[in-house]
């Protein structure tokens, strides 16, 4: 039965070996601990033993497995590490950067004791902030509410990212989700925030300006135990910013950019436009869709557009190329148009599209090919025009100096309404409203005196609750922050009083070979190894496995065996045995090479 079964297996190995290449099935490795290999403290717990009249070829397998097992003499160590860092990561929550009480009516604010409130509907509608005091009704407050948000680095001029946007937000609006039970006087308990048409205000300064500045620095550590104090100099520092952007402090300053003019890229609430003419108070751009690489006869879409530019003829020796552009929606087509370097060509006329040849060559195919940079929806921009940013329209007032855009103001053309409202994807505003009662018998009850007990000061401790009410105006980050940072010793620890003392951590101390774990069969006392075996060889290379097998020890059929790894506990003197080995020089190296990689997952 057994020869029938590896004569199959020889006959589908024949099978795949014609259709697929020769494979053979590697050895399964039984599972064998990692103390058998290696002692805990590193060192190791084995001897390789080759037979004396093994060929060389068990030979390179014995030192192919004494390879393996070099790289597990180590052990892993708690020490402190010099010159190291650590890294550090601090997640912080969405931060409320600010909550205005809009309402409050409480034992500070009210101005009749006696007709204190006892209950939501007989709120007064009379403690609305006014700007100075809590007197204003609702649509006082409304009227007089403002507040500003900056939201830095959102815009930019050419790659850089640094023109701050200045918000204004005023006259507010609170419209209750439930509108029976609101009169419009005290609070709605729940209501979203209405900001209607020119109520939010966006200014954008392109002007910036290089600022130098200093600051006090620490220097040196104070050594308080022998009386030697900190130090402290003063250290001069520069940034980039806007006209708001000064810092206390001042040394100097000069401009570092007098704004956007022909030729420059920037962008306007995130859309990128091209500048090619600057006006009084306007300009006129298109959305800049950067720079492609088109070859003869392939048509190619603009990045992002509908638009696609097929090239039909290159000269490289006169810098032109003849192109046509046609839309894939609506099927308009151009007639051929000749590009010349380094002019800007309209192709229809009406600023839809504006290429501008950048260069020709010769690809590494030999195909021709043009670079090509695009501006679509090229448009002249004045005051009165508008925007659209996240779905909402915004109208532009542009201030040049006729050669540069200074600053342009937006404005909102729609209401923005919710609870809360989103202010450009950083900030959430949002409309609160909270409200707490008191009982001046529960008050008695728990031993106050009737003074104190007598909430609207009438004589009287009666079963009566009296409220207190407030409303709110909160913006909130949308997301939180996580700050990262790598500490050396002696570095604070992020918002803490904590210092980095010592940094420890898990050290590799490897432990090199003292004596050789490689060694012959006659050299090996059977009644104390000294050492776990691993036997390279079967019974005929090696005098040992042979030895095992005579004693019906060893339960493999070696003679047979197409590589074997067999795992013996207690084998010789108390010791274990791993034999790997196989019917041939071959199988047994296909049996170690399954054995080192055994090892190299331990």
């Amino acid at each position: 039965m057994k020869v029938k079964k590896i004569a199959a297996l020889a006959i589908g190995a024949a099978m795949v070996g014609a259709t697929m290449g020769f494979a053979s099935a590697q050895p399964t490795v039984p599972n064998i601990p990692k103390d058998f290999f290696v002692n805990a403290d590193g060192t190791p717990n084995v001897k390789i033993v080759v037979g004396s009249t093994a060929a060389a070829m068990d030979v390179a397998s014995a030192a192919d497995i004494a390879v393996a097992l070099g790289s597990m003499l180590y052990t892993t160590e708690q020490a402190e590490i010099q010159n190291g860092y650590v890294k550090v990561k601090a997640e912080y929550p969405p931060e409320t950067v600010e909550k205005w009480t809009i309402y409050k009516y409480n034992y500070d604010t009210i101005r009749n004791i006696t007709a204190w409130a006892t209950s939501y509907d007989s709120l007064p509608g009379d403690y609305w902030w006014n700007g100075a005091e809590y007197s204003a009704t609702y649509s006082g407050w409304s009227d007089s509410f403002s507040f500003p948000v900056e939201i830095p680095d959102m815009d930019k001029t050419g790659d850089e990212q640094l023109i701050d946007w200045y918000i204004t937000i005023q006259n507010i609006e609170l419209v209750s989700k439930d509108p029976s039970d609101w009169d419009k006087s005290h609070p709605p308990k729940d209501a979203e925030i209405k900001i209607t048409p020119g109520n939010v205000t966006v200014f954008v300064d392109y002007v910036l300006y290089n600022y130098t500045y200093w600051e006090v620095s620490k220097v040196r550590d104070a050594y308080p135990e022998w009386g030697v104090g900190e130090e402290y100099e003063n250290t001069t520092k520069w940034v980039i910013g806007d006209a708001d952007d000064a810092p206390a402090n001042l040394l100097s300053s000069e401009v570092y950019s007098p704004g956007v003019k022909e030729g420059d890229t920037f962008t306007v609430f995130g859309q990128t436009f091209y500048v090619l003419n600057v006006g009084n108070d306007t300009f006129t751009a298109g959305l800049d869709k950067g720079e492609a690489w088109y070859q003869v006869g392939q048509p190619q879409a603009i990045e992002g557009t509908d638009w696609i530019v097929t090239v039909l003829d290159i000269s490289i020796i006169d810098q032109r190329a003849l192109v046509v552009v046609k839309n894939a929606v609506t099927g308009q087509e151009s007639d051929q148009k000749i590009l010349e370097e380094g002019q800007d060509v309209d192709i229809f006329g009406d600023g839809k599209v504006v290429l501008t040849l950048l260069d020709t060559f010769v690809g590494i195919d030999g195909h021709l090919i043009a670079s090509i940079a695009a501006r679509v929806d090229v448009v002249d921009w004045s005051s009165g025009k508008t925007i659209t940013y996240d779905g909402k329209e915004w109208e532009m007032t542009i201030k040049t100096d006729g050669t540069y855009i200074k600053n342009i103001t937006l404005i909102n053309k729609d209401t923005l309404q919710g609870n809360p409202v989103d202010i450009f994807g950083t900030y959430n505003l949002f409309y609160k409203f909270e409200m707490k009662k008191l009982n001046e018998k529960w008050l008695e009850d728990q031993g106050y005196n009737s003074t104190n007990a007598d909430i609207d000061n009438d004589g009287t401790i009666e079963d009566k609750d009296f409220y207190v009410a407030y409303a709110y105006i909160c913006l909130k980050e949308k997301e939180g922050k996580v700050v990262e940072k790598e500490l050396k010793v002696g570095d604070d620890v992020l918002d803490t009083d904590y210092k980095v003392e010592g940094i420890y951590g898990d050290v590799t101390m490897l432990k090199p070979l003292t004596a050789p774990i490689t060694v012959m069969d006659y050299e090996v006392s059977m009644e104390d190894p000294g050492a776990n075996l691993i036997l390279i060889g079967g019974p005929v290379a090696n005098s040992l496995t042979k030895w095992l097998v005579e004693q019906n020890i060893s339960k493999v059929d070696w003679y047979n065996s197409p590589g074997d790894i067999e795992y013996i506990q207690d084998a010789l003197g108390g010791y274990d045995v791993v034999i790997v080995a196989g019917a041939t020089r071959d199988e047994t190296k296909v049996a170690a090479e399954a054995l080192m990689e055994y090892l190299a997952g331990l």
